[in-house]
């Protein structure tokens, strides 16, 4: 989902490069390179790539072009800006690949010499994503849960700060949950937690794990900000949407492993897992999660716009980073109308209490 909160102190920018993801035609994005390569198209994060899995390949231009081994197949980024060029060579120590990675590249290139297999390949990575949707009801909830433990241990390996496991704060965070569950009138499998990270951000992963961070926590200025943000995110559980991201973005290795089982399986859930963490939700499914929260919010008659009030603070915060709530939710104008015309008013008890509002708000504090 997003990268070490140290990865803002290198990091380096490139506007107006070129990008394809391998299934659409190449267009202009802007580049962020710190502990990850992050690519955004006119503001929305688009694709991120760890540094040792970038490689160079060849272009007719001149100018460098390059791959990430866990990007689909034919995707590629053409860097023209030459200080941003140099700081890629400099960084990413594997640009050039080794001998082991050369055989097995002649030996991909001889297995996809045949039309079936090219025709297998092409179902895999584009009509999977494509049918992301469709798929995601099929997927065993046992596969889910093991896609949402793999990407368990890849949030918190991302987010350096720990697990925030005050007593009085994690009582305070449970009983908030019990009631937005019961609020939201449907079967909600989830269990929240908080990390001690500064970033502003929460994120749902598959099959039901939520993640407060601590500077979401602090951002807040009412119970009802923080439960407009859980609400939102509960959304997302109800709809599968961490799901239904990473089938678009890892589907084909996740849907083999699925079949063939075994070893390449593990590795099909744990490419899965960092598809989840990697993908943006897409606006249906943002306002989907905004309506969800909505309902649940005028369930308990508590104003529903808070969430589009800390998330407007959020985007006018000079310490918001890639990294934050804005990076996987991007606040669209469309989106910001709707949430701020949620007009309804505090009209029934407060979802926490003042003790409990404080003993959240410290829950990281040791």
């Amino acid at each position: 989902m997003s990268q070490s909160p140290s990865d803002a102190t290198n990091a380096v920018f490139a506007r107006a490069q070129i990008y394809s993801d391998g299934g659409s035609a190449p267009r202009r994005v802007d580049l962020r390179l710190g502990d990850t390569l992050q690519i955004f198209e006119e503001g929305a994060f688009r694709a991120g790539w760890a540094l040792a899995d970038i490689r160079r390949v060849s272009s007719a231009t001149g100018a460098l072009r390059i791959r990430a081994l866990t990007a689909p197949p034919q995707a590629w980024c053409e860097i023209s800006d030459p200080a941003f060029a140099a700081a890629i060579e400099q960084r990413c120590r594997l640009l050039a690949g080794d001998r082991q990675e050369k055989r097995e590249a002649r030996w991909r290139i001889a297995a996809l010499a045949t039309t079936g297999v090219v025709v297998i390949a092409a179902l895999v990575w584009f009509v999977i994503p494509a049918l992301a949707d469709r798929l995601a009801p099929l997927v065993p909830a046992s596969v889910e849960k093991q896609i949402g433990a793999a990407a368990d241990t890849q949030a918190r390996a991302r987010f350096k700060g720990g697990a925030c496991v005050s007593p009085a704060g994690e009582a305070a965070l449970a009983r908030l949950v019990d009631r937005l569950k019961l609020l939201a009138g449907v079967p909600l499998d989830v269990q929240v937690g908080v990390i001690a990270s500064p970033v502003q951000n929460a994120f749902a992963l598959p099959g039901g794990r939520v993640y407060l961070l601590r500077g979401l926590i602090e951002s807040a200025q009412s119970p009802d900000e923080l439960a407009g943000v859980l609400a939102h995110e509960f959304g997302h559980v109800a709809h599968r949407d961490s799901l239904r991201a990473a089938l678009r973005e890892g589907g084909a290795a996740l849907t083999i492993g699925v079949v063939t089982g075994g070893a390449f399986g593990a590795g099909a859930i744990s490419a899965a897992a960092r598809a989840s963490l990697s993908a943006a939700y897409s606006r249906e499914a943002e306002t989907e999660a905004d309506d969800f929260a909505a309902r649940v919010m005028n369930k308990a008659g508590r104003p529903a716009r808070a969430l589009g009030d800390i998330l407007k603070r959020i985007a006018a915060d000079e310490r918001s980073t890639p990294l934050d709530f804005l990076r996987d939710h991007p606040l669209t104008n469309e989106r910001q109308d709707r949430l701020e015309n949620e007009s309804t008013k505090a009209s029934g008890e407060p979802l926490m209490s003042a003790g409990d509002w404080l003993a959240l708000r410290a829950i990281c504090n040791r």
